[in-house]
């Protein structure tokens, strides 16, 4: 199909956008337009938001090694494909390396995207890694649902759940007739007892320049892209958050470069409070809460 067909049928494509503003080379011209009016609106332009999306994937990575060394989750289901490219991509990679048993199931609701990370869909022997990629409806409530009554996903209703919602939330397309708080609700109810769940999502820094900037966002790609943080935190289903640093006992959304540093911060970065990230755990009391 000729490009622009393709973009014509998918002119809010959450991956495409995310490429053109990390200066990949899969997009087309329609999503550079919208890249550009965001990174109009983000602190260092075009930098700002490869910094931005970059540390959002590196968020994950944090995530998942902390889950891996402190909890017995060894499923994860990544809501959309990586977005954004690094030398450390795709994301299993890094889950297998310290979890060679872990399964990864990937969910990607555009057709392309998900038909290129097909790619990535492997199975080996009975205690080796495992790796599914699922056309399917990332902001359904009922998703996952549909996921464990399959008997082509390799995912076991009794067993914990590792789940991360990162940089899709702020791509609900405005007219979906849900919000995230209800996406989050309904995919949270389902998960077994003792899973967790990563959110993160572009927020509105305190100031009148950012409110505007996020109206135009809004207006330009047909999403509420920032949200304030307040509204952020109302996404994690009512469950206590996990505290984001061993320096800290206070549980709170921060940054996502402040979520489980790999050292000291050297340099601060103004792009940086524009998303934000933290994780939660459903069922007893976790000891690292």
């Amino acid at each position: 199909m000729p490009s622009e067909q393709l973009a014509g049928q998918e002119r809010r494509s959450r991956v495409r956008v995310i490429d053109a503003l990390v200066d990949g080379k899969d997009n087309y011209v329609e999503d550079r337009k919208v890249a550009d009016k965001i990174a109009q609106v983000l602190p260092g332009g075009f930098e700002g938001a490869k910094r931005l999306f970059t540390e959002d994937f590196w968020f994950r990575v944090r995530v998942c090694r902390m889950l891996i060394s402190r909890t017995e989750v060894s499923h994860f289901v990544l809501l959309g494909v990586d977005q954004c490219e690094t030398s450390a991509a795709p994301l299993h990679k890094l889950i297998h390396r310290d979890a060679p048993d872990a399964v990864v199931v990937y969910v990607e609701p555009e057709l392309d995207s998900a038909t290129h990370a097909l790619a990535f869909d492997t199975r080996t022997n009975e205690r080796g890694p495992v790796v599914h990629v699922v056309h399917d409806d990332i902001y359904d409530p009922a998703l996952l649902t549909r996921l464990f009554e399959s008997s082509s996903v390799p995912l076991d209703a009794s067993e914990p759940v590792a789940l991360l919602h990162c940089a899709t939330l702020p791509f609900l397309p405005s007219g979906s007739g849900t919000t995230p708080a209800e996406v989050t609700a309904g995919q949270i109810d389902t998960l077994p007892e003792g899973s967790f769940i990563a959110v993160s999502h572009l927020c509105i820094p305190d100031g009148a320049a950012a409110v505007r900037a996020a109206n135009v966002l809004e207006e330009s790609f047909g999403t509420r892209l920032c949200r304030p943080e307040a509204e952020i935190a109302t996404f994690f289903g009512g469950f206590p958050l996990v505290v984001p640093s061993p320096l800290t006992a206070q549980p709170a959304l921060v940054p996502c470069s402040k979520w489980y540093p790999p050292g000291p911060l050297l340099e601060r970065f103004a792009v940086d409070d524009y998303n934000v990230g933290a994780v939660t755990h459903k069922g007893k009391p976790w000891p690292f809460a």
